[in-house]
């Protein structure tokens, strides 16, 4: 499908929250330190990459398999560790651009969130950033039984939307998010916030940008580059 830059018919625009709206992975990283420290659990640096877009509980089951032992408790460390990241958000920000990107996207279209996180984490981000007002839909971890990279979370967001998958673009930084996108049916835009572009272009990401300002000229909001379209 040809989508070279220009002003296409997309109803909504549907975020990811971490990575695209937020900046939360190295508070992310900082939290999996405490906890895998405080539990004894021995996991290499070179791991952390790859928990990156997997539901907590998905990826201390996964910890705990390959690095821990009977003594670790699943529910235990997913609960530790949403207090201990709760803990440290008042350091987060949000991703450069995205708030003003919301703003102008606000006017011209109808706004939805799609999450893996809970609903407790996704309401203390919202008040902290006071972004109640920019999103008419919200799906959390609560809402769904099958997460990314199912395609459940946002054939649920487009339901509760009441469109099409196709009239809908995602925007997604991780290489789980982009597949539950693609495979939903929406038409997807990748952001190098986590992951590199080769790798969002090959799990189905149509264009992929480095920043907001490209993907608002896209969508003839301003100009600011050029984002890389794939086929």
């Amino acid at each position: 499908m040809d989508l070279s830059p220009a002003t296409p018919p997309f109803a909504a625009i549907v975020f990811d929250m971490d990575g695209v709206v937020i900046d939360s992975e190295p508070i992310h990283d900082q939290s999996h330190r405490i906890i895998f420290g405080l539990h004894g659990l021995p996991v290499p640096a070179e791991a952390y990459p790859s928990f990156k877009g997997i539901p907590e509980r998905k990826l201390f089951e996964r910890v705990v398999s390959e690095f821990g032992s009977d003594e670790h408790d699943v529910d235990t460390l997913t609960v530790s560790k949403e207090e201990t990241f709760l803990s440290l958000m008042p350091d987060m920000r949000l991703i450069s651009g995205v708030l003003d990107f919301i703003r102008r996207a606000k006017g011209q279209r109808r706004l939805a969130l799609t999450t893996s996180a809970t609903s407790r984490y996704q309401r203390f981000a919202f008040d902290r950033f006071d972004l109640d007002d920019f999103f008419e839909v919200v799906v959390t971890a609560e809402d769904i039984r099958r997460h990314k990279p199912d395609p459940e979370p946002y054939l649920e967001t487009t339901k509760r939307l009441g469109l099409a998958t196709e009239a809908c673009l995602v925007i997604e930084d991780s290489v789980n998010g982009v597949r539950s996108a693609h495979r939903a049916g929406c038409h997807v835009a990748g952001i190098t916030t986590s992951f590199a572009a080769g790798e969002l272009e090959e799990a189905g990401a149509h264009i992929v940008v480095d920043t907001f300002g490209e993907l608002a000229e896209w969508l003839g909001m301003g100009k600011n580059g050029a984002p890389r379209t794939t086929g």
